[in-house]
């Protein structure tokens, strides 16, 4: 069954609705969707329903909503803050985060970050790592479209950061593993918070501000992962030993 998101709108039982513009062409002439076919619409927020399609052209498709249907969703609520990584990488994170059911994804200037861009470049980035969420969010059927949040010093997110649970991974962490921290009951309110450095990692004085902020600095083993390959290792074993995984 095909997925789409319709935001900002109140979906409901026997309404008629039109896609997004940016779902159109897609709709119409790579799924080549005609009348009376059954999809699945939701609207972001965690409400989803079949829809039914009633009209298909180049230039409207219109759906007609039925029953509700399950959602998705893992009964965690993960934030994956992420320190900021050379190229496209950022974009496979954000991809493989959303279809693992994070909620939020949290982009972070470290110490060891690469160097910051200009304005313009950061709203442009910041922009395409949203449509990625949205695309991911659709291809796997969530029900919510993660947050992707603008780029922030991880000073001032460590002063913000509210979580039942945080986790850090570190590769000077000798003592905790993750494996042994994950066998704690699952977070009451099913807030985590999963921090991730970028390539050179978190500098010793951000470990320590992330301790003092109530993290767990765990090990994931005998290896140096990448980045990007901890961040996904990371949500996978959580969801496994917590969530839906």
């Amino acid at each position: 069954m095909h997925y789409f998101f319709i935001e900002n709108e109140l979906l409901d039982s026997g309404l008629v609705v039109s896609l997004k513009d940016e779902d159109i062409n897609h709709a119409y002439r790579v799924l080549r969707l005609k009348k009376n076919e059954v999809v699945a619409v939701s609207d972001g927020l965690g409400n989803v329903h079949k829809g039914i399609v009633v009209t298909s052209s180049s230039n409207e498709v219109m759906l007609e909503l039925g029953e509700k249907l399950s959602p998705a969703e893992s009964p965690l609520k993960i934030t994956l803050a992420q320190g900021l990584v050379k190229g496209d990488k950022f974009d496979l994170i954000i991809r493989q985060a959303v279809e693992l059911g994070v909620t939020c994804i949290q982009p972070l200037l470290t110490e060891r970050s690469i160097p910051h861009r200009s304005k313009q470049q950061e709203v442009k980035r910041i922009e395409r790592w949203r449509v990625i969420a949205r695309s991911a969010a659709a291809q796997c059927r969530r029900a919510f479209i993660p947050v992707v949040k603008d780029i922030i010093k991880l000073d001032k997110f460590v002063r913000q950061v509210e979580a039942e649970t945080l986790v850090t991974p570190w590769e000077d962490e000798r003592t905790v593993a993750l494996s042994s921290h994950l066998k704690q009951p699952h977070p009451v309110s099913g807030a985590v918070t999963i921090i991730i450095g970028p390539e050179g990692g978190l500098a010793e004085r951000e470990i320590e501000l992330m301790n003092k902020a109530g993290s767990v600095t765990v090990h994931l083993g005998p290896r140096i992962l990448r980045s990007e390959t901890a961040a996904i290792a990371v949500i996978a074993l959580v969801q496994s030993a917590w969530g839906d995984l």
